[in-house]
């Protein structure tokens, strides 16, 4: 029963652990996109397809938090915080554009741009919360840096790329034409509908997809030896369980010795 409980135990940590890392890359996905639409704002269709994925967002952090919360932490600490948190699950862009539309006023979008300056730093630190196992999990073998080293050069590869070919290559036309380029890029990918025109156009290609080939070996050697770590403890865990229960089990078996012991000897006193 004791193995039983504690498989289903670990087995269920498990899966939330991993649907909750999965998660964290939406945040950051949300987050970088944000941050991107505030330096180069993006075409309105595009504006709308980015408030609804920031609702999405918003939607799965309120569902983790409260499995986080109420399941696997004290939610007495989480308190002081809550200010942050409710900046973080409410998704402004998605209130704003229902509410004014596209044609928003120079002060309803100032006033949207201080929220979502806020939702961001608010999202930043959600994502140091409810990832803390992940970020320690991540600081053992530098995945977290490589997260963040490839982030930035996503970024500013996507703003490089952006400046050096608009208005020279035709394929580039608004901002998200130079984000799809270097997505393609870091991932290796390599669709061919965007080709770089100019030199440094060019060079800022080759350092994405030189990144993207280094951070993906990186990552994929990083995570193979982590696995193989955690299942080294999981083993080391669990047998240190179940010596723990043979100890108390053989503790049982010798003090139930010893007592028919005291038994036996009563009775043969008794039969004298």
């Amino acid at each position: 029963m004791f193995i039983i409980n504690y498989q289903l135990k670990n087995t269920i940590g498990n899966i939330f652990q991993a649907l909750l890392t999965i998660f964290l890359f939406l945040i950051i996905a949300d987050i970088v996109i944000l941050v991107l639409g505030s330096i180069f704002p993006f075409q309105h269709y595009n504006q709308y397809i980015v408030a609804n994925f920031d609702l999405i967002v918003s939607i799965l952090l309120i569902f983790f938090l409260a499995i986080n919360f109420f399941f696997f932490e004290n939610i007495k600490k989480y308190f002081p915080n809550l200010l942050i948190i409710i900046l973080a699950v409410i998704p402004f862009e998605f209130i704003f554009l229902s509410i004014w539309g596209y044609d928003m006023g120079a002060g309803v979008y100032t006033v949207l741009y201080v929220f979502r300056i806020l939702h961001l730093f608010a999202l930043l630190y959600t994502l140091k919360l409810l990832g803390s196992n992940f970020i320690s999990f991540s600081k053992q073998n530098g995945l977290g840096y490589g997260i963040i080293a490839i982030t930035a050069i996503f970024i500013i590869g996507s703003v490089l790329f952006y400046i050096f070919e608009f208005n020279l290559n035709p394929n580039i036309v608004v901002f998200e034409d130079a984000i799809w380029f270097s997505l393609v890029s870091v991932t290796t990918t390599g669709y061919g509908d965007i080709v770089p025109f100019t030199l440094a156009g060019r060079v800022t290609a080759a350092f994405l997809i030189v990144s993207g080939v280094s951070f993906a070996t990186f990552a994929t050697a990083s995570l193979a030896s982590s696995i193989f770590q955690k299942f080294r403890e999981e083993k080391v865990t669990r047998d240190k369980e179940l010596d723990e229960q043979n100890k108390l089990l053989i503790e049982k078996f010798e003090k139930t010795r010893d007592e028919l012991n005291e038994i036996k000897g009563m009775i043969k006193k008794l039969e004298k």
